[in-house]
């Protein structure tokens, strides 16, 4: 391979990338800015189209998922839930605790997994040399090449760069030419990580062990079994117009969150009562961009698309622009970092449309699950077809045509350039 592919940020989009790139024998260099990574208790669940990706980066991410993963099947009674992603139940009102729906995702159902532990397993295939922590981008300019500048006054000179460095990303500011701030979704959260006797205390045993979404005036809950079935994760989300402090966390009280859950029901009031912490987290948002690749430089994940996580799709997504990326460039069609720029506008030209209404969707989504989406409203025929309709568009993706429909507009691009550069070597006729 006559270019290095440069990794700019360490998240699982980034990371997936990686693996999938040395998985096909293409060099690269990731930097990270963080000096390690940390134990974060988060809960990351992938939908079905992702999940279906994993293996085709690369057979043992597959692998690496599964043995992390929490399913319905490892809470013993609960196996026929095994393609559920989650109940959906009423959280408030005369049918409280009622089913509204079971949602389910074919084959993998819900599968979710400690965030931390799932880089952590990426991070060790990667080859030591090939990662460098601490190195916090502040300055990307291009020539003949790309030049990196990061914090610690270190250059460095890269063939082609591709930028998984979050909603704040540097590199996406040389490919937009600007700043561009993520934008207040219009909703905050709380968030906490119970271990599972509380949750069986708070709640019952099936909606302890059983992911659940519930849907409420305003605000919804939302609860999902985490390490192999030992914790719970858990959130509550909250419509609200302004988000007036300058920080993402704010501080909040106790009654904050009494006053935030007083119009749900006793399940989400119990579990917002075993929150041990009542700091409101905003939900930010990434505005739509119009270009994801500009000459070497490309953009993927949340530095292209941040997401509310009203879907559960953030990483998804991210690890569907990996794949796409990675068999792109590993077609035999790219043989430079000048064929790679094609292959970063055919990136661009497909999974821009989809990612961005992924973004729409799940904002529209929080107005859904609040029972406030214009047309639907809390009408149970339309909840459960507007959710059936909104959730299977995301999943039910063949992913490998779409890296071909990639492929198809790459080989065009390539066409017209050489079409291109024969036309401009041809002799002018005579006057």
């Amino acid at each position: 391979m006559p270019f290095t592919v440069t990794i700019i940020g360490g998240g699982i989009g980034g990371l997936a990338l990686a693996n999938g790139l040395l998985n096909r024998g293409i060099p690269i260099q990731l930097y990270e800015a963080a000096s390690a990574f940390t134990e974060i208790g988060l809960g990351l669940s992938l939908g079905p189209a992702a999940y279906r990706a994993l293996p085709l980066l690369d057979p043992a991410l597959r692998a690496i998922y599964d043995s992390l993963v929490t399913t319905h099947a490892d809470s013993p009674g609960y196996e026929e839930f095994r393609t559920t992603w989650f109940e959906i139940v009423w959280g408030c009102g005369l049918d409280e605790g009622g089913v509204l729906m079971d949602l389910k995702a074919e084959p993998s159902g819900q599968t979710a997994l400690k965030r931390a532990d799932f880089v952590n397993a990426l991070l060790r295939r990667v080859p030591r040399e090939c990662v460098h922590f601490g190195k916090r981008l502040v300055g990307i300019e291009e020539g003949d090449g790309v030049r990196l500048q990061f914090d610690d006054g270190d250059v460095v000179n890269a063939d082609v760069v591709i930028g998984c460095d979050g909603i704040h990303s540097r590199v996406k500011e040389l490919v937009c030419q600007s700043v561009l701030l993520p934008r207040y979704s219009g909703m905050y959260g709380y968030r906490a990580v119970l271990d599972m006797e509380d949750a069986v205390a708070a709640v019952g045993d099936k909606r302890a062990r059983l992911a659940t979404m519930y849907v409420g005036k305003g605000a919804y809950g939302i609860s999902y079994p985490i390490m192999q079935a030992k914790k719970v994760n858990v959130g509550v989300y909250v419509l609200s117009a302004e988000w007036n402090h300058d920080s993402w966390v704010r501080p909040a009280k106790r009654e904050d969150l009494q006053r935030d859950t007083e119009g749900m029901g006793r399940y989400v009031q119990a579990l917002a009562e075993r929150m041990p912490d009542p700091s409101q987290w905003a939900i930010f948002e990434h505005p739509h961009i119009s270009i994801y690749a500009r000459s070497r430089v490309a953009i993927m994940g949340d530095a292209a698309h941040a997401s509310t996580p009203h879907q559960g799709a953030g990483a998804g997504q991210a690890i569907e622009d990996a794949h796409v990326l990675v068999e792109l460039l590993n077609d035999e069609r790219v043989r430079s970092a000048e064929d790679a720029v094609l292959a970063f506008q055919a990136y661009d030209h497909i999974r821009r449309p989809r990612s961005q209404r992924v973004v729409t969707s799940s904002k529209e989504n929080a107005d859904l699950l609040c029972l406030s989406l214009e047309g639907v409203s809390d009408d149970p025929a339309r909840l459960r077809e507007t959710l059936n309709e909104r959730f299977h568009w995301l999943w039910d993706l063949d992913v490998q045509d779409q890296a071909e429909r990639a492929r198809t507009k790459m080989i065009e691009l390539m066409n017209s350039r050489s079409f291109s550069n024969t036309s401009r070597c041809q002799p002018r006729a005579s006057i």
